[in-house]
């Protein structure tokens, strides 16, 4: 009996270490008819302005992703449940008790801010409350806050939505294109280091053929971070961008990046293996980009072509252009929607736990490894899904990491089932480390392999930077005050910066944040409006 004693103490004090992360989940959630417990307030519509800051030639210048390895296990017992990954038992960051009858901690204290509760003790990574409203203040400030009122209405009608049944949510980008009778060829195009991208060529909607469109402006679509070419698409006609552009008589490239779902083959390497996946955004820049950017000017017969990309699409080009000066001549114009060049001051959590000055630091990296980005559910819940559902009632959309990592915004209940099916994408977590860096640094700097070796890859201890004043084509921002990825100041700093912006576009609306720009109702009207007509300003 001793021994048996004995063996029950030691789990428990094993338990204990294990459980830094804790999580209150609001009792109704533990029950099967609100699992879907969703959330979406749809504000009046209104006119939305844009606030522009032009710039003078004389200015200064300065497949889806396969399911995860690792799969939790739920255990109930009498008292509470307790959640796990396996192997990371005594790993704290991802293991978290919830007591079913008073969410009390079952080891220690714990501090509790806006529905984010983190245990303390000797192996806590934080130990006030400053530490953790450091984090997530800035986003908690920015999202939305539903009424208990607002929540359950838009709970009724998310459930309604979810169940109908909706071909979009199993559609790929070809297919979403030809359902609506749009032509579209899809191209393989190969890196010079080896990986297949699959990439769309979508003609003006009046012409018959791909092939006849050769006459027509070519311009080329980058998602973002996290995402595919199906982004563009999600809202259909007349609401997603890639369709307007095609109405308006462009030849629209659709780009998919390594890692993304139009993105994982390779010559010699398997996305089951962690070698697959050791790219930054560098690689996405200086490989990914080219590649495509050639291909689609060769084909079309063109000699220039005009950009757009959001997040990780605008990050791309700048960092493209800024190595490679002949880029800066096949590029007639850059639209960089919710530009993630300099990230200082950016409010998401995950960013600011992952970051090199974070006290999360080293648990998050050993937790994330270096493969494929794909953070287990109590990650989620910790970096902002657990906020998320406290504030807005969604478990559906505070569990899918885009919008724990963006926020959520203004989706119409109606296409919330269809964007969550397309989104993550995929991308690697060195690309996510790589963001994480420039919060640090402040900087927008290649990455970051340590002082060793960056010393054998740069020649020099420090990773060099993108230079900004090195981007010559015209360049049009777009932002929102909102945006949990592109703050306003560090969008600004860019602007100041680069030697040919032509304008930067805010939108006026101080709830449309970053996931807004391609899958809100009001976009048209408060991006795309302005985003065609500078495009058409360049074709005069």
């Amino acid at each position: 009996m001793k021994a048996i004693a004995l063996l029950l103490a030691l789990a428990l004090a094993g338990h204990a270490a294990a459980s830094i992360f804790r999580h209150e989940i609001p009792a109704a959630s533990l029950h099967d008819d609100l699992d879907d417990l969703p959330q979406h307030h749809q504000s009046d519509q209104q006119t939305v302005h844009h606030k522009v800051h032009r710039k003078h030639h004389h200015h200064q210048s300065s497949s889806a992703s396969s399911e995860s390895n690792e799969k939790t296990h739920n255990q109930a017992t009498d008292g509470y449940m307790t959640f796990n990954v396996d192997n990371i038992w005594d790993k704290p960051l991802t293991s978290f008790i919830v007591n079913r009858d008073d969410s009390r901690p079952l080891h220690g204290d714990m501090l509790t801010w806006k529905g984010v509760q983190i245990a303390t003790g000797p192996r806590s990574p934080v130990t006030a409350l400053k530490e953790i409203e450091r984090i997530f203040d800035d986003a908690y400030t920015t999202m939305k806050h539903f009424t208990e009122e607002e929540k359950k209405s838009f709970h009724k009608a998310y459930l309604a939505a979810n169940k109908i049944e909706n071909e979009d949510v199993h559609l790929n980008s070809s297919q979403l294109l030809k359902k609506h009778q749009y032509k579209v060829e899809e191209h393989t195009v190969l890196t010079d280091d080896g990986y297949h991208l699959t990439v769309f060529r979508v003609a003006p909607k009046q012409m018959q053929n791909v092939q006849d469109s050769t006459s027509a402006p070519v311009v080329f679509l980058a998602h973002g971070l996290l995402g595919s070419s199906d982004d563009w698409l999600l809202m259909g006609p007349e609401r997603s961008l890639a369709f307007i552009l095609a109405d308006l008589g462009y030849e629209v490239w659709l780009g998919n990046t390594r890692g993304s779902k139009y993105g994982r083959y390779h010559a010699s390497k398997h996305e089951a293996q962690p070698d697959f996946w050791q790219f930054s955004n560098d690689e996405i820049a200086l490989h990914d980009m080219p590649a495509m950017i050639d291909h689609a000017l060769r084909t079309s017969q063109q000699k220039t072509l005009q950009y757009i990309g959001v997040s990780l699409g605008t990050t791309a080009i700048f960092a493209l252009m800024a190595s490679r000066p002949e880029y800066n001549e096949k590029i007639s114009k850059v639209h960089a929607i919710s530009p993630m060049v300099y990230m200082t001051k950016v409010r998401s959590p995950l960013f600011r736990m992952i970051t090199t000055t974070s006290p999360f630091h080293e648990r998050l990296q050993e937790q994330l490894g270096s493969g494929e980005f794909k953070p287990a559910k109590e990650l989620i819940y910790t970096a902002g899904g657990n906020m998320c559902q406290n504030e807005i009632g969604c478990k559906n959309v505070c569990s899918n990491i885009n919008f724990v990592m963006a926020g959520f915004g203004d989706l119409p209940v109606d296409r919330i089932p269809v964007v969550l099916s397309h989104l993550p994408a995929g991308g690697s977590t060195r690309q996510i480390q790589h963001y994480a860096q420039g919060v640090a640094s402040h900087d927008f700097r290649k990455f970051d392999h340590g002082p060793e070796v960056n010393k054998k890859v740069y020649g020099h201890v420090q990773p060099p930077k993108y230079e900004m004043t090195e981007v010559r084509a015209p360049v049009v921002l777009y932002s929102a005050a909102s945006d949990w990825l592109a703050h306003p100041d560090d969008v600004m700093r860019l602007f100041k910066e680069l030697p040919n912006a032509k304008a930067h576009s805010v939108v006026a609306d101080e709830q449309f944040s970053h996931m807004d720009f391609l899958f809100s109702d009001k976009a048209p009207q408060a991006v795309y409006e302005s985003l065609i007509y500078n495009m058409k300003e360049d074709n005069q």
